[in-house]
């Protein structure tokens, strides 16, 4: 292994998952390899505000008010092997501090945790501006064409779905590596339920439910929050509307009484305490989310699935039985109700929790980003072993 290695792990912030999996690795590869290098980049931070124009906020705008042509766009994607989410152009008048970030870190690895920051990478690649390998790693249950290009050494999955998809579209087998999807070390950690209750004023034996609307598109938290409080009976929601702030004044505007208690976060540190503590977990389908709770062994209802990604995640869940997927707040509350009312239903879910988590995922996808500085060979026994 070189000296002092240089890694840079390039994402972008559409939703919070992806940052969120690429702090979980680069952490990971400080606690492995203290003396290594390691730089976090999110692309959309210094973009130009015409890159959010044209490339982001059209995003927001489809999923927000047209679903239904987000839901086309991302079939035909599919359909149609697309190589690209945006000309290489738009990504260097857009995003030049990345490639300037690139040029002077000169790192000896790029981990992409998103599909145009594997875009980006490659783009730096071709334009010589690095020599450095490339790995991808994907954070849902679900790959597209996109995420597939000649200059990628190695290709992290969550599962052997993925994996086939990958290779279906060109990729070859023996560069995919299976480790799950990486979730912070602050999931394995035991938390105290009893004061994690007690921080958020749960001073009785009541369940908690907990409520997230995900960190990608529109969400109707409100809504479910509000068909579990006209339930009338006895829990805790604690809602986290995270960045959202629209989320966040529509859920602190509801009337709630008891014996229903709402309460309602921002964004907090404290979602591992909180998912140990909870009878359910109320969600949309996130890769990273989805993770976090099968790692916690608390059972899911999912509401409100982005077409694409999200809804094959929630379908993951429903088959491996530790979810169920519901069409309205009216449905979700239902759910949630039957399930605190049902301990062994429960008790399977968080047992089938427990078989689909990989709570190494980082661990492993850390190992395979250092081993790339390895002398040559190393990588090549791994990925065939």
């Amino acid at each position: 292994m070189n000296v002092m290695p240089r890694i840079l792990v390039l994402t972008l912030s559409f939703g919070s998952g992806h940052p969120r999996a690429a702090r979980a690795i680069a952490k990971e590869l400080k606690h492995i390899a203290p003396h290594a290098e390691v730089w976090a980049v999110d692309a959309l931070e210094e973009c130009r505000l015409l890159f959010r124009a044209c490339y982001e906020w059209p995003y927001w705008m489809m999923l927000r008010y047209a679903p239904v042509l987000w839901e086309r766009l991302s079939a035909a994607r599919l359909k149609h092997k697309h190589a690209s989410t945006a000309p290489t152009w738009a990504f260097r008048l857009g995003c030049p501090k990345v490639f300037e970030a690139i040029g002077e870190f000169r790192p000896d690895v790029i981990v992409a945790v998103e599909v145009a920051a594997c875009e980006m990478a490659v783009i730096a690649r071709g334009l010589g501006i690095t020599p450095a390998p490339i790995v991808n790693v994907i954070t849902d249950y679900e790959a597209e064409p996109i995420w597939v290009k000649p200059e990628i050494e190695v290709f992290t999955v969550p599962d052997e779905h993925v994996r086939a998809e990958l290779i279906e579209w060109g990729a070859a087998a023996n560069k995919i590596a299976i480790c799950g999807i990486p979730v912070d070390a602050s999931f394995e950690v035991k938390h105290d339920e009893n004061a994690t209750r007690r921080r958020h004023g749960i001073t009785d034996a009541l369940p908690l439910v907990l409520l997230m609307g995900g960190g990608m598109g529109p969400t109707r938290m409100d809504r479910v929050a509000r068909a579990l409080a006209t339930t009338e009976v006895p829990m805790h929601i604690v809602a986290i509307a995270g960045r959202d702030q629209r989320a966040r004044r529509k859920l602190a505007g509801l009337s709630v009484k008891p014996p229903v208690s709402l309460r309602v976060l921002g964004w907090t540190d404290d979602v591992p305490a909180l998912m140990q503590a909870a009878s359910v977990l109320v969600t949309k389908p996130g890769g990273l989310t989805v993770l976090e709770a099968a790692l916690s062994s608390l059972p899911m209802v999912l509401f409100d699935p982005i077409p694409g990604a999200e809804f094959v995640n929630a379908k993951r869940m429903v088959h491996a039985g530790l979810a169920v997927i519901t069409n309205d707040a009216n449905e979700t509350a239902a759910r949630v109700v039957s399930l605190l009312g049902d301990e062994p239903a429960r008790h399977a879910m968080s047992q089938a929790a427990n078989r689909i988590s990989r709570p190494h995922a980082r661990r492993e996808i850390a190992q395979i980003v250092l081993e790339l500085s390895a002398p040559a060979g190393t990588m090549a026994r791994r990925m065939t072993a």
